[in-house]
């Protein structure tokens, strides 16, 4: 029905006009206000803490008894800009939870509208359930749920997957070997696993964590060693040779290198996912939904036909589980790289330049002074100084990036910028100055190489210059990007089939350099 008050007030001011003669237009009524349908997000009728959560998608499809509507202009904001066509259902999915206000605008063919407001709660997500790996005692739950595990024959002291960092929990590919406990998950709902996960034998099957039926893990987050790809696989039933709605990594995985694994089971879309260092790599719509698997889990084994087995050789740290289907932002901040040393080089004293990080990896300087920074203070070296650590800050055998503003005083002479040193004079890897472009090097063995894998750039003198050199140790590719104050990065070199090896020597700065050398970031990972 038309707004009638609004047609007899265009049509009495039009009279009025007419009788003094003067022309004007006669307003156009209104269309009547829109309305909505949705399955999830509704007005009324959902549970007190809210409707839905976090990534889960709803349609809704909106409509108006006015005949000559011919859109909706819809959307969260207080002026929302999204169209969609009569009759055209949208998709949304909300990326918070808390109260929202759903704008609709009904619009004629004429150009006027009428706004309708909608209401509703999205529910916050569900907590973890259980967190391990995470703290100085490898069988306590941090989530506070009391999910503790039993160890066997597990090493709880290996190296962190940082220099410095809380020490991993090492299994040995003994099937008798694990952690247990009584059971976390309710399979037959969403669910999702992630772990860091370092594999050192590749040889058979292997499993990070599974929870298990009478005969069969009802889920599995591992290794196959047939396709050698990480996989993750939900059991349609609790039966031997049951039916595994399995999901593989794009890429082979890479032993010895600290990869993060998230498995999920979406029961919303039906969907079972995974994640390979927060990056989606597979999905596949699920025939039945998980069976109800009341038994035990377990981390670093599985079970197949009643049997014990696939047991995980390497090591594991920062397990976390999760009643529901955490959502792609969720996975990707779990995945985050680890920055393990930044100095800002303005904030020392004569002689110590403070690393911000909570590594402390201090540097000395030595023939190194204080100058002019890229945007306030940094370093200054005449080819004779230098500063460095009092240890290693990197793994030089995992993936890492490292991000620096230099600025050379002139061309042609050579010099360091950042180095992890190695034995003798050779050093694992080195962020240079070649005497005519940056380079970064990476060469293949700590004595005698016979070969040295060189990315680079190009140089110019008197110009700070932002470095961002990344070693990828699961692609086995060494990258260099270049950029300048007043330009953005951009990639110039990548080299393939690298293979990084270890030193515990320390990181050096400034070595045989001229110019300045201004905020360093060193990280333990990838940046995407």
């Amino acid at each position: 029905m038309r707004r009638l008050f609004g047609l007899r007030v265009g049509v009495i001011i039009a009279a009025a006009a007419l009788l003094q003669g003067v022309a004007v237009p006669v307003a156009v009524a209104a269309p009547d206000a829109p309305s909505y349908t949705s399955s999830v997000y509704k007005t009324s009728g959902c549970a007190p803490e809210g409707c839905g959560g976090i990534g889960v998608e709803d349609t809704f499809l909106f409509s108006s008894t006015s005949a000559d509507v011919v859109k909706f202009r819809w959307g969260f904001t207080e002026f929302p800009t999204d169209e969609v066509a009569v009759g055209v259902p949208v998709r949304w999915a909300p990326a918070e939870a808390g109260p929202k206000l759903l704008r609709v605008h009904a619009v004629d063919s004429a150009g006027a509208s009428t706004l309708s407001t909608f209401s509703f709660f999205v529910r916050a997500p569900k907590p973890r359930e259980a967190y391990w790996f995470g703290g100085d005692d490898p069988a306590f739950d941090g989530s506070g749920n009391g999910h503790d595990l039993v160890l066997s024959g597990l090493d709880v002291a290996r190296a962190g997957r940082t220099v410095g960092g809380s020490p991993t929990v090492g299994f040995d590919g003994a099937a008798a070997g694990g952690a247990t406990t009584a059971k976390v998950l309710d399979t037959t709902q969403g669910i999702t696993v992630s772990a860091w996960v370092r594999l050192t034998d590749g040889a058979v099957d292997r499993t990070v964590v599974s929870q298990q039926g009478a005969v069969e893990s009802a889920f599995r987050l591992g290794y196959d060693a047939g396709t050698r790809r990480w996989t993750f696989a939900l059991a349609e039933k609790d039966a031997a040779n049951s039916a595994q709605r399995t999901v593989r990594s794009k890429a082979r995985a890479v032993t010895g290198v600290w990869t993060h694994l998230t498995g999920t089971y979406d029961d919303a879309s039906g969907e079972v996912r995974l994640y390979v260092d927060g990056v989606v790599q597979e999905k596949v719509a699920v025939v039945e939904k998980g069976f109800a698997a009341e038994g035990e889990l377990w981390i670093g084994k599985a079970l197949r036909g009643s049997a014990a087995t696939e047991a995980w050789h390497g090591e594991l740290t920062e397990m976390l589980a999760w009643n529901r289907a955490i959502t792609p932002r969720e996975v990707r901040e779990l995945a985050v790289v680890a920055g393990v040393g930044h100095w800002l080089f303005n904030d020392g004293n004569d002689t110590v330049a403070v690393d911000s990080t909570n590594y402390a990896h201090d540097m000395t300087l030595s023939g190194a002074t204080w100058g002019p920074g890229v945007s306030s203070s940094g370093l200054r070296f005449d080819g004779g100084g230098s500063a460095r650590t009092s240890d290693a800050v990197l793994y030089t055998d995992q993936s890492f990036t490292v991000n620096v503003w230099a600025k050379l005083d002139a061309t042609g002479t050579p010099g360091t910028v950042v180095a992890q040193r190695g034995p003798s004079d050779v050093d694992p890897f080195a962020l240079r100055y070649d005497g005519a472009q940056w380079s970064a090097e990476m060469p293949n063995a700590a004595v005698n190489p016979t070969k040295v894998w060189r990315a680079k750039g190009d140089a110019v003198a008197g110009k700070w210059t932002h470095l961002v050199a990344t070693y990828d140790a699961n692609a086995r590719t060494l990258s260099l990007a270049v950029g300048y104050q007043d330009t953005p990065d951009v990639q110039k070199s990548t080299v393939a089939r690298v293979a990084g090896w270890n030193s515990d020597g320390v990181l050096t700065v400034g070595t045989s350099f001229v110019g300045g050398i201004d905020e360093l970031k060193a990280l333990q990972g990838v940046v995407s």
